[in-house]
């Protein structure tokens, strides 16, 4: 017989762990179990994707569940001072172990089936070294994440290469692989990309960085401290006032609208927003010399910050990336890949590089690596007809353009969008079809500057929609379908150079989804305790801590 469940999460990583914590304590009396293919809590912070000086790009503080403290005195980790892996693994362990989550855990186990069945509930098929099985659960949470499957290019040439090629995701368990080499190739211009390169500079190889000229170009990398006033990058993005600049549909949420309408429905409001911008912007640039040296000036990002996203990331190295630039460690070609030879590659413009190893750094799949049968792509979104949806985008997109005409000046990409339609689930973490019947959510659908805060307050959300608590929630489908495609059709215009089109992609606007997804659960929003702190003091994941206590005070008839 199969086994039974009340509850079944999917991943152990950041939203997962979240999502299994909330449900622990909310449904105390549920027979819960959560499902990880890996061997090891984490997500991208799981042990088998570990390399030496890998490191967060938050620092301390802002990269912590806000009801377990990263304290210096457990974990090392000096004020001001980046996160290693290996940390943040143990971190995430002792989280699951210290709630009651870890031993819910079954390690190794790969859900590879998943389909609905006559109760209204879900059976699954799950591989593990044991061998597989099947087992049925009433309710489903699927926190697989978006860096579970690589987006590995295809090259010609490939199986005669005759040397490493691999995906990133690999680079821990083929570290090996950049021991005593000459030569490495790395494709990419994210912050994966630099990472990697980094990294076999430090075991003494050349790297020759390729990224793709009708790609989305090198990454915004910034100083950890930034403005003339050297705040922190990681908490300024949690500034009240700050997130304002940011046209965003749910905005309001915060209930400071005037400063919204202003800034977005004005032309000298939106003059202010150019010009926050721009010398956000300009202070990067200006931080990081890209001028100074013709290598450099390769690694200047080609669009606007204000359009990218949260691909957005922080200089975390012990020594400066950009010196092994200026020096001919990393040798940086704007160009496509044409064929591979053995040992080498090949580019387009017809010079071969020398590649002891090739890896590519070329980003992920950016859905679900979980297909549930008897569920098509319209059954995870809107029931409407190909027509109707047609008309829906339409309309979303006239209402975007009409709440921030700032989006109607576009940036000329050099690249083809080959998204199609975006996620279309409520609040982000739920397929429409599925609100009403409250038996499937999806947790960390999202990309996020704010994964810690996002993750602790999006699992509560997901827990208690799931159980019927919240106080506020979409009544008609009518009411669903308005906000899905107004939230959803937003990131194609707000996030161009970013996954906006493809998925929900936050920066500014992580401080006001968890306005929203709190004042859906009835619990305050503003917790700085006085007007002034509220729009100046940086949001931390310690003030949203006790938030299951806090909600039982004011809900005291709550079934729990």
């Amino acid at each position: 017989m199969s086994e039974s469940y009340d509850l079944v999460v999917v991943g152990a990583g950041w939203f997962g762990l979240a999502a299994a914590k909330a449900c622990v304590e909310l449904r105390p009396q549920d027979k819960i179990a959560v499902f990880e293919s890996a061997g090891t809590c984490g997500g991208t912070w799981a042990k088998h994707r570990l390399y030496p000086g890998l490191k967060s790009n938050n620092m301390i503080g802002t990269y912590e569940y806000p009801d377990f403290p990263m304290r210096e005195e457990v974990y090392g980790v000096k004020p001001n001072n980046h996160i290693p892996g290996a940390v943040l693994n143990r971190y995430l362990t002792d989280y699951a172990r210290h709630f009651g989550v870890h031993d819910k855990i079954q390690f190794n186990s790969q859900v590879d089936l998943i389909a609905s069945t006559p109760s209204g509930g879900w059976k699954l098929g799950i591989t593990s070294p044991e061998g597989h099985k099947e087992i049925e659960t009433a309710k489903l949470i699927l926190a697989t994440g978006l860096t579970s499957t690589p987006n590995m290019p295809q090259y010609k040439g490939a199986e005669n290469f005759e040397a490493p090629l691999y995906h990133a995701k690999e680079f821990c368990d083929r570290a090996d692989t950049i021991n005593g080499i000459k030569n490495a190739v790395v494709v990419g211009g994210a912050k994966s990309a630099f990472d990697v390169a980094y990294a076999c500079v430090e075991s003494g190889s050349t790297v020759d960085l390729i990224i793709r000229p009708d790609g989305h170009g090198p990454v915004w990398i910034a100083p950890p401290f930034v403005t003339p006033l050297k705040r922190r990058l990681d908490q300024l993005l949690f500034v009240r006032w700050m997130t304002w600049f940011s046209p965003c549909p749910w905005g309001a949420e915060d209930g400071y609208t005037g400063a919204r309408n202003f800034l977005h429905g004005t032309a000298l409001g939106r003059a202010l927003v150019k010009t926050f911008w721009s010398v956000l912007g300009s202070d990067v640039v200006k931080a990081n010399d890209y001028d100074s040296h013709e290598e450099l000036k390769k690694l200047k990002p080609w669009q606007s910050a204000f359009w990218i996203g949260s691909g957005l990331s922080i200089l975390n190295y012990n020594t400066p990336l950009f010196d092994m630039v200026k020096e001919g460690k990393i040798r940086v070609h704007i160009e496509n890949v044409d064929h591979l030879e053995p040992k080498k590659v090949v580019l387009e413009s017809g010079k071969t590089l020398d590649a002891d190893v090739m890896i590519c750094s070329t980003g992920w799949k950016k859905e679900s690596s979980l297909k549930i049968s008897g569920l098509d792509a319209h059954g995870l979104s809107l029931p409407v007809s190909e027509k109707d949806l047609a008309q829906l985008n339409t309309e979303a997109d006239e209402k975007v353009l009409s709440m921030f005409p700032i989006l109607k000046d576009q940036p000329k990409l050099k690249f083809e969008s080959k998204a199609g339609e975006p996620l279309r689930f409520y609040r982000f973490a739920v397929p429409p079809t599925m609100v009403e019947k409250r038996n499937l959510a999806f947790a960390g659908m999202i990309s996020t500057v704010g994964t810690a805060v996002c993750a602790s307050i999006q699992g509560m959300w997901i827990s208690m929609f799931l159980d019927g608590q919240l106080d506020r929630v979409a009544k008609t489908n009518e009411e669903i379908t308005q906000e899905v495609m107004l939230h959803t059709q937003w990131g194609k215009w707000r996030y161009p150079c970013g996954y906006g089109a493809s998925l929900p992609d936050f920066v500014f606007d992580s401080l006001p989804y968890v306005d929203l997804l709190l004042k859906d659960m009835g619990i305050n929003s503003h917790r700085k305790g006085g007007a002034w702190a509220e729009l100046t003091t940086p949001y931390t994941p310690g003030d949203f801590k006790g938030l299951l206590a806090e909600w039982k005070s004011t809900h005291p008839d709550a079934k729990i």
